[in-house]
């Protein structure tokens, strides 16, 4: 199920900044790039808002998806980065569960040639 947010969720500072990074990823580092980079200047709560955006607010948006589907399944698992892990954890047991046991899986596995 799709448990994320919308980026029209995001603030204006965090749009800019994703915008910036992936122009970057998608044409490299050219002239004209590295002008809009030189050109760009956050606001001073712009690292507040980028945390808040990607990690806070997609956080408080996954738990409620859990706990909507409580009921409907023994089985939740969330394919989230480690950023997000202990914001997640400290929230479900906020719900009352605790850690039992944990198993290590393999997601992916990259081959270095």
């Amino acid at each position: 199920m799709r448990a994320d947010v919308d980026v029209d969720q995001f603030t204006p500072d965090t749009i800019d900044i994703l915008n910036l990074v992936t122009l970057v990823h998608a044409k490299g580092l050219k002239p004209e790039i590295i002008q809009k980079l030189l050109q760009y200047s956050p606001s001073p709560e712009m690292e507040t808002r980028l945390l808040d955006d990607l990690v806070r607010k997609r956080n408080q948006h996954l738990l409620e998806e859990i706990q909507s589907h409580l009921l409907l399944s023994d089985n939740i698992m969330v394919p989230w980065g480690v950023a997000h892990m202990p914001g997640i954890a400290k929230e479900i047991q906020n719900l009352g569960f605790h850690l039992d046991e944990t198993h290590e899986y393999m997601v992916i596995r990259f081959r270095w040639s």
